[in-house]
């Protein structure tokens, strides 16, 4: 996973956050149950870690997916005015990266930064993009498909969703999706409490 436009990549976080805990590899390794030599890789920003591996490495830290990212360099806001609202140009949206090199999800972030009630993404799905492992996380989730076709898995269940279909969930029930189709899927999506 990788944050584009920012002053400090997610790698070079996840080794501060370690040597702040005094942690050698192996004893992070260890303890997200993550291999010493991806834990390597993903510090040297060498490869990126997928949203499961992530969350080993969070819970390792005791800390969130969010909270990673909050002391990260925020995204350019700009007309923030006293009123609450913000507004963020396309140009400057935070944009995330994540899964392996040659299937690898886009996530542009549309809320000013980590710490809002609410997080919505713009999301390319690559062709044949399998989010990978089932996740569950606390709160709810919302997305709409804009172009493509997704399959979700959401516990045993599966539905395919085309151009213009919802789906909405409790984040709690283990979940993960896949491009389906022929083109790249685009989607909104919408997240409470803020995932990552």
């Amino acid at each position: 996973m990788k944050v584009e436009d920012s002053g400090m990549e997610l790698g070079d976080k996840i080794k501060e956050l370690r040597n702040q805990k005094s942690m050698t590899l192996d004893e992070l390794s260890k303890k997200s149950e993550v291999s010493t030599s991806l834990l390597s890789m993903v510090e040297r920003n060498i490869s990126a870690p997928t949203v499961r591996t992530l969350e080993k490495i969070a819970n390792a830290f005791e800390t969130t997916i969010s909270d990673l990212y909050r002391d990260m360099e925020g995204v350019k806001v700009r007309d923030q005015g006293t009123d609450g609202v913000s507004v963020i140009h396309q140009r400057d949206r935070r944009k995330l990266v994540l899964g392996r090199e040659r299937a690898k999800a886009h996530y542009e972030l549309l809320t000013p930064d980590y710490r809002k009630k609410l997080q919505i993404m713009y999301i390319h799905f690559p062709v044949g993009k399998n989010k990978g492992d089932f996740l569950s996380h606390e709160g709810e989730e919302c997305g709409v498909v804009l172009e493509g076709r997704l399959k979700a898995y959401v516990g045993d269940r599966t539905y395919v969703l085309e151009q213009g279909d919802c789906i909405y969930l409790d984040s709690s029930v283990p979940h993960k999706w896949e491009n389906i189709g022929e083109i790249e899927v685009r989607a909104f999506w919408i997240n409470t409490p803020a995932t990552f």
